[in-house]
Formats: structure tokens, sequence, C-alpha cells
């Protein structure tokens, strides 16, 4: 499996570089539409405090005006991908398979379609000085499901077609991810870790694999497509095999 040098993979929301220039109108237009609560919560706070007498209590307020800030405009970001992500999703259903990587395939052209709506959202959050909500709030708003007790903070998670359970640690850096390139066909395939899992540092889980409860992946490893890691089985290599 390679990813090509045409799709940029820095985030869970890679894009191909043939579309990017096609949709920059809509990113745009996602993030103004984004700043909007901000900028009007601004507004505000400039008119009614920004004045004699109340200068000093502006500049108290200062740091905690800042985070509110921060806060509602990732949360302002996450709902405007969300509901362009809802439309698109009524146009075309996202689904599993093997496609072409051309953009007459639909199911290509509509996958990189969500990843420029999902980028911004997870770019905003990635980027503020709580970057842990991407995973744990951003990416379960659009659809990607990770259970209680679950640490993955420091995980690259792809940001759909992922079910991940409870009490699963997964280590730092690994990656979750739930497409892939080969030639020129593009898959996509859903991944499942169930309850109890524990995948060490720098592993990497390729789509369709299904980690059964309580299985284990030694650090730096990872999973063919479709693999199948059993409940409680003990993993390691390139590929993860079994170890007796």
């Amino acid at each position: 499996m390679f990813q090509p040098a045409s799709l940029k993979g820095d985030s869970p929301t890679p894009i191909d570089e043939n579309i990017r220039k096609k949709f920059l109108p809509l990113y745009l237009l996602i993030i103004i539409l984004s700043f909007i609560p901000v900028s009007i919560m601004e507004y505000y706070i400039i008119l009614y405090l920004w004045r004699t007498p109340f200068y000093l209590i502006f500049i108290l307020l200062f740091p905690l005006n800042l985070v509110i800030m921060i806060y509602l405009l990732q949360f302002s970001a996450t709902l405007v991908s969300f509901l362009f992500l809802k439309i698109v999703n009524l146009i075309h259903t996202p689904k599993e398979g093997i496609f072409e990587r051309k953009l007459k395939d639909k199911d290509y052209y509509f996958w990189n379609l969500r990843n420029i709506i999902k980028k911004w959202s997870l770019f905003v959050i990635a980027s503020n000085p709580f970057p842990w909500l991407k995973n744990r709030f951003t990416l379960r708003f659009f659809g990607v499901k990770i259970g209680k007790h679950t640490l993955c903070d420091n995980t690259w998670i792809s940001s759909e077609f992922v079910k991940i359970g409870k009490n699963v640690i997964l280590g730092m850096n690994s990656t979750i991810l739930t497409f892939g390139i080969e030639q020129d066909k593009f898959i996509l395939k859903r991944i499942l870790i169930e309850d109890e899992v524990l995948i060490g540092a720098k592993c990497v889980l390729l789509p369709g694999t299904i980690v059964k409860k309580k299985a284990k992946l030694g650090a730096h490893s990872y999973s063919e497509y479709n693999s199948i890691l059993e409940e409680e089985g003990l993993y390691r290599g390139h590929p993860a095999k079994i170890l007796d």
C-alpha cells in the first residue's frame, strides 16, 4: 500500500490535488461561516466593555474571552462541517469497497469531497491548546465510534468507518487507516477494534482490519488488509503474526 504524490496525507482528511482547487470556494465558505458566531460574540463584548469605565474589566476578562472564543470557533466549525456533510451524504451515501482512483468514480469523488468538508474543523481542533478534543469530540461528531475510557489522544484516526470499543489503549503515533491506494485502485473499508484491545506505539492498521476483544499488537507492527486479530491473541511483525 502506498500513497501517491497527488494525495496529501498530513491529516485524517487527505485530498486529491485534482479536486482541491475546484472546491476551494466551498472550503472558504465553511471557514467564513464558522467565524460568524465568534464575530458576533466579539462585537458585543467590544461594544459593551471597550469604553469608560469598563476598560479594566475588558482586560481582566481577556484570557477567559480567549478560551471561550477558541471553544466557540471549534464548535461552530464542527457544526458547519457536520451540516454540509449531512447534505453531501444525502446526495451520495458513503460506502465501503474497492473503487477506481479517478474522479469520475463517484465513491472516490465524494470521499474527497467529504474530506474537504471536514478538513477545516479537524485543523482547528488539532491546532488549538486542547488538541485531544479532535479524537474525543470532533471525530465522534463525524460518526467515528469511540468507546468509554479509551486512550487515543496521540493516534492518527481516519475520520470515517472506524469503530473502537471500550477500555482500548492506542499507542503514540499509531495509525488507524480506513483508506488505501493500490496502483489505480482506491480501497475504503471499515476498521473495528473491540473492547480492551492494546495497540502499541507506531502501529498501523490497514483497511478492513478487525481486532477482537483483548487482543494485543506489539509496537512498530502493522496489519494487512482485512486482517483479523483473534481474541486475546498477541501479535507482532510486518505484517503482524500471532506469537506462540
